[in-house]
């Protein structure tokens, strides 16, 4: 099973947690709940993921931006087994590796942080709740309480973020002003990235086998994985959406047309709609069953247009053209660092 997520979608997920956990269940039916297996959530811990020229970055601070992906990791793959935990440490890794250039930015380019001004650091953080979560803001407040900060922590945390995208725009030397098409081309990447996400509308096929039908859980995961080989061997959807799925859709072939992004789970809209192509995936774990779905369809939600945000376009073009600059003085850095990796 291949899921493709975006560069920008993964990056956005990683400044911004949901950690409610979730259930991807229909609309309109709620099954009583079953056992299941544990959600990741913030680790509360006191240890150390790595210290940079004495920073300290925790395995907390490690593991918040780990619990979204890993969340989708755990729905990608209910048996868990060896490549899901190589993924997963795949995943801290990289992460990690992040988190300590961050810090070589930030220490040495900190005297700047102060100077972004209060109003640009809550228009960013109102940007996050609307793209993450649905503009919704009890769902953001969740996530601060999960993790323990105070929305001005939050923010601080974004005074940082915004400080590694300057200084990637802005220096490492001068590059030829871009032209109309690279202009047009950032801006598609760029517009799916930041689309006002509660306007989504997707139309997909789904199969969907709830833990307290049939014999166990455990017997309806087998049944899961064996309608997914059939499915990828060629067997119709409809024919056994109609014979086997535990949904309201079931009778008309598992179709479901024209669903607002709002009327779904976190993490099962992240799998309809921040996924490429029309592959079938599955089995998806949720709270109260395996789901087998294939996108139909996705509406995107718009996006402020071209001429309001050129400017911010013209810096990433820039920016991606002074990368190799960039990954140049990066490597000196690293280098330069005192790092020290606790994992």
């Amino acid at each position: 099973m291949k899921h493709r997520f975006s560069l920008p979608v993964a990056l956005g997920l990683l400044s911004a947690i949901l950690l409610v956990p979730g259930n991807c269940q229909e609309i309109a039916e709620k099954p009583p709940q079953q056992p299941i297996r544990a959600k990741p959530g913030p680790v509360r811990v006191n240890g150390f993921a790595a210290k940079v020229n004495g920073d300290v970055i925790t395995l907390n601070e490690l593991m918040i931006k780990v619990a979204p992906l890993q969340s989708l990791l755990m729905a990608r793959f209910p048996r868990r087994g060896p490549v899901y935990e190589n993924q997963l440490r795949e995943l801290k890794a990289q992460i990690l590796d992040d988190l300590i250039d961050r810090t070589i930015i930030h220490t040495e380019f900190k005297d700047r942080v102060r100077a972004f001004p209060d109003q640009e650091i809550e228009a960013e953080v109102k940007r996050i709740v609307q793209n993450v979560y649905n503009g919704d803001e009890g769902l953001f407040r969740k996530y601060l309480q999960a993790t323990s900060l105070t929305r001005n922590q939050f923010k601080e945390q974004q005074r940082k973020e915004l400080l590694v995208q300057i200084v990637r725009a802005q220096h490492f030397g001068d590059v030829p002003p871009p032209k109309e098409h690279e202009l047009s081309e950032e801006y598609k990447k760029w517009a799916v990235a930041n689309r006002d996400r509660t306007k989504d509308v997707g139309t997909y096929k789904r199969i969907y086998l709830r833990k307290d039908m049939g014999d166990s859980p455990e017997d309806q995961l087998k049944l899961a994985e064996d309608l997914y080989q059939k499915l990828k061997a060629g067997a119709d959807f409809a024919t056994l959406a109609k014979a086997h799925s535990n949904d309201s859709k079931a009778e008309i072939g598992g179709l479901w047309k024209d669903i607002p992004r709002t009327d779904l789970n976190h993490d099962f809209g992240s799998f309809l709609f921040e996924t490429q192509g029309n592959e079938i995936m599955g089995p998806i774990e949720d709270n109260f069953g395996f789901n087998i779905i294939q996108v139909i369809t996705r509406k995107f939600g718009p996006a402020k247009s071209l001429a309001s945000v050129r400017d911010q376009m013209k810096s990433r073009v820039a920016s991606e053209k002074k990368k190799e600059n960039f990954e140049k003085w990066m490597k000196k850095m690293r280098a330069r660092a005192d790092i020290q990796k606790m994992l």
